[in-house]
Parts: C-alpha cells; sequence; structure tokens
C-alpha cells in the first residue's frame, strides 16, 4: 500500500479517453487512498556454468494500477439548486458501467450494455499519477441508517508514462457543500409494493474485469457483470418458508428503494434519490438473531429488461 499525505492529495475522475482537467472530475474521498502501481517483471536462469546466475527484465509498457476509494454519497454537486445538476459520484458511476442521462430535471443512471472507460488522476505531495487507457471500475453502495450512504470502488488501470510520476502542482479543488446522503429511519425498501423494515440496504455491480494487452492496446474493460441487492431487514414473523418458496419457484419480483426521504417517508425532489429494480429474483438469504428478534439478509440478482437494462438510480425530479 502506498503511503499518502491525505493533506496534499488529490484524485481527478473522468469517463472517456480525455484526461480530467484542472477541477474537472474531482471525487472527495473520505478514507485514505490506496495506490497500488505493479510492473510486470520475469525472472529467468542464465545458463552459463556458475550457481545463482538468475535475471530478469522488465514489460515496462505493462505498468498497472488498482486504487482503492470510499466516498460519502450526496444527491448532487456544488450546491447545484438545478434537479438536473449530476451528483459527484457519477463518474464513478460510468466508469462500472452505467449510463449517465441528464434531462431537464432528472438525472438517472443505469447499467449499459458498452460500459464507458475513464482516466484517472492522482496528485500526491505535487506528483502526479495519470492512469489512462481503460479505467473501469468495481462499484458496491452501502446504505446503512444512520449513516451516510457510501460509494466504494476499486478501479483498474494502466499507468501513463510508464509508471514515472510527472512533477506537477496539486490543482484548485471545490469542496462540495451539499449535504450528506444519511440514511433515515423513513427511507423504504419494498419488494412488489410490500414495505420491509430494513436497517441496511447494499448493491454490488460485480463487473467481470478483463485486462487487454498486446501490440497497440493496453486496456481495461469490463465484460459483463451481476448486479445484486441485498437488505438486512426484520421480517414481521418467522415465516422461514416465504424465502425458500420464492427461491425454489423462482419468483421474480419489483424492488424499489427510497433514500434520503422527508420526515414522512415521501421522496423530496432534489434530495432523495429513488432506486429501482423491475426483475430481482431471490438467490440466496440467511437468518439470524439481533436482540431477540429474527434478522433476515436477503440477496436479489438482478435480471435485465428487453434492453439490458438491471437497475436504475434516479436524482433530480420524483413527482
Amino acid at each position: 500500500m502506498a503511503r499518502i499525505n491525505t493533506k496534499k492529495s488529490a484524485i481527478f475522475i473522468k469517463s472517456g479517453a480525455t484526461l480530467p482537467v484542472g477541477a474537472d472530475g474531482f471525487l472527495e474521498v473520505t478514507e485514505e487512498l490506496s495506490v497500488n502501481p505493479t510492473v510486470k517483471v520475469e525472472e529467468f536462469k542464465r545458463v552459463n556454468g556458475l550457481l545463482g546466475s538468475n535475471d530478469s527484465y522488465a514489460d515496462t509498457c505493462d505498468t498497472t494500477v488498482s486504487l482503492s476509494l470510499t466516498h460519502n454519497m450526496r444527491t448532487s454537486n456544488k450546491a447545484g439548486d438545478a434537479l438536473d445538476t449530476v451528483p459527484e459520484y457519477g463518474e464513478i458511476l460510468k466508469l462500472g458501467g452505467f449510463t449517465e442521462t441528464v434531462g431537464v430535471d432528472s438525472v438517472v443512471y443505469k447499467n449499459s450494455q458498452t460500459p464507458a472507460k475513464g482516466s484517472v488522476c492522482v496528485y500526491i505531495d505535487g506528483n502526479k499519477h495519470s492512469s489512462t487507457n481503460g479505467a473501469v471500475a468495481d462499484v458496491k453502495m452501502d446504505f446503512t441508517v444512520g449513516m451516510p450512504a457510501k460509494i466504494t470502488a476499486t478501479l483498474s488501470a494502466f499507468l501513463d508514462n510508464e509508471g514515472v510520476a510527472t512533477t506537477a502542482t496539486n490543482p484548485t479543488v471545490t469542496l462540495s457543500t451539499e449535504d450528506l446522503m444519511v440514511v433515515g429511519c423513513t427511507d423504504i425498501i419494498s419488494t412488489d409494493g410490500t414495505a420491509i423494515k430494513a436497517d441496511k440496504v447494499g448493491i454490488e455491480v460485480n463487473p467481470q474485469v478483463d485486462k487487454f494487452y498486446g501490440m497497440g492496446i493496453k486496456e481495461y474493460a469490463i465484460s459483463d457483470y451481476n448486479i445484486k441487492i441485498t437488505a438486512d431487514f426484520y421480517p414481521e414473523n418467522a415465516n422461514y418458508n416465504d424465502a425458500i418458496t420464492k427461491i425454489n419457484a423462482g419468483t421474480v419480483e419489483a424492488l424499489l428503494i427510497k433514500l434520503n426521504t422527508g420526515t414522512a417517508g415521501a421522496l423530496v425532489d432534489g434530495k432523495s434519490v429513488l432506486v429501482t429494480a423491475t426483475l430481482g429474483k431471490v438467490t440466496s438469504f440467511t437468518d439470524s438473531n439481533d436482540k431477540s428478534n429474527l434478522k433476515r439478509s436477503v440477496t436479489w440478482m438482478l435480471q435485465g429488461n428487453s434492453a439490458g437494462e438491471c437497475i436504475s438510480i434516479a436524482h433530480g425530479n420524483h413527482s
């Protein structure tokens, strides 16, 4: 793990082939970055009649980087009041395989059939590390009651300049003034219209990340994903047959998650986030004891509609 001075570091993420410019694509992280450059080195033996005649060579073009980050989610970006203001974490979602559709008064993310690649710039103590040529992300979202919603990602990319850092000045950044997306007791998750008493919801994209390296090509790409939603909740009673029946029957149900709602559990334009999945199939569940109450954790595997869309994450106007 690289040692990073968090007071003098910054990360910029942008989908597409161009590098982030200036403060474009700045993402505020909540935990120390972990940047791990790796150079491909191969060892071989020299046959010369002497013991210990080992040597090695490095493929200077095959220098990759794995970067992990955590971000507290906000519903929009840089205190923008417009309902079509994109959230700061939007670039992470796009590198994780989502499309971004900006409407007149909304911003919606859906899993894409043509996942985008992007670029990443990391500044550490004045040194610029540029990751280009197909950066992609493994994205997870965590919504725990009483806590800010978090998005975590592991980015994979080829390191620019063959791993040599370029001295540069840390760009000036603008910290977001938007309120955190705090998951509250009024936030709602429902399955086929029936609300359940959940205290934690997780979304995992589970991308299949592939590395392509050869003459004229060096990039990572997402070739598939298996999107899942997991909810921890308290059933009304110890009805074990409910989950078992759904698994055995292959029941497909719609999931609706309302986040950052008002005090009455209603969606608030510009503040709330609406997550929908029309085709969710229960694939596993576990039951446990929580303060003498039954606690159930259920995982749904999301299936795509006719357009291949499994999940929608909507911001802005919910009316």
